[in-house]
């Protein structure tokens, strides 16, 4: 039997290692030595150790180029089915091939055949009633650690106006953005879309703030323009609005506004409606809304 010389030398798979029971007899003992040697090269690698209540996810999801890439955060280790194993230093991708466009998928992590690897899927997350951990409905070999959602592509996004990709894990304050670019105008009596969308993504147990900022006239004296967020639709006010009544045709104003939504599990948006009492209302070039969302 060869002896080991360096601790580098050991291997994780028992039946790597030196001892041979076919040479050396009794075959018991060098099986017994070969399970020595795997458990020591794990706690060498600091992997696949059952991990009680000691449950580990320093890990963080991300958009990095084209692909998603769950990346150690704070630590190296995740628990996948009641243990721990070791996260890549260049993380886990994910690549948005061969997925529906205008989905939103759980993305969970999963040991296949020794290599951690990423998987999206509509299925439901639950918690493990054994290790309390996220894991995939019905399937603790998967673990939870974020939701994303597929653009025309397919691909992932995540920016401003399409805040796309959310961890489970080590979540942070992202903000949500956008600006009209052109003047916007309207006579109708009743809230219309006078923005472009904030989209997002949420794991429904974190409130939302958002707010709008914009200039604001109306062409025909005493009439009055309405301004307000629309939180999951484009034809109505979902908070109260601002308010200006024109002194003169033409005259204007600002308008701002701030409200807290709290949105469900999943796709939501927010966007900005306005409307008047009469005359035509118009809301300048370059108006914004803003947020920040959990993920």
């Amino acid at each position: 039997m060869a002896l080991y010389g360096t601790l580098a030398s050991l291997s994780q798979t028992a039946a790597s290692n030196a001892a041979d029971g076919a040479v050396d007899a009794p075959s018991t003992i060098d099986q017994q030595t070969n399970l020595l040697a795997s458990f020591i090269a794990q706690l060498r690698d600091g992997n696949g150790f059952a991990t009680g209540l000691g449950n580990v996810a320093q890990c963080q999801l991300a958009k990095s180029g084209s692909n998603l890439v769950l990346a150690p955060f704070g630590g190296n280790g995740l628990t996948i089915n009641g243990v721990v194993y070791k996260i890549p230093s260049a993380g886990v991708s994910l690549v948005p091939t061969s997925l529906s466009v205008g989905t939103s998928y759980n993305i969970y992590a999963y040991m296949n055949a020794g290599t951690m690897t990423l998987e999206a899927s509509t299925t439901a997350k639950a918690a493990d009633t054994t290790t309390g951990m996220p894991i995939k409905s019905g399937d603790a070999t998967r673990t939870l650690v974020g939701k994303a959602r597929i653009i025309t592509g397919p691909a992932w996004a995540d920016t401003d106006a399409q805040r796309f990709v959310i961890s489970w894990f080590n979540q942070r304050p992202k903000r949500i953005y956008n600006v009209s670019g052109s003047l916007q105008s309207t006579t109708s009596t009743t809230p219309v879309p006078i923005s472009a969308l904030m989209e997002f993504l949420s794991w429904g147990d974190s409130i939302v703030s958002s707010s709008f900022n914009s200039s604001v006239s109306n062409n025909t004296a005493n009439s009055i323009i309405y301004t307000a967020l629309g939180f999951n639709t484009n034809s109505a006010a979902s908070m109260p609005p601002a308010v200006y009544q024109a002194y003169a045709n033409s005259s204007n104003s600002s308008a701002t506004g701030t409200e807290i939504f709290v949105p469900s599990e999943g796709y939501n948006y927010i966007c900005t409606v306005g409307y008047v009492s009469g005359g035509t209302g118009t809301w300048a070039a370059g108006f914004d809304m803003n947020g920040v969302v959990q993920g």
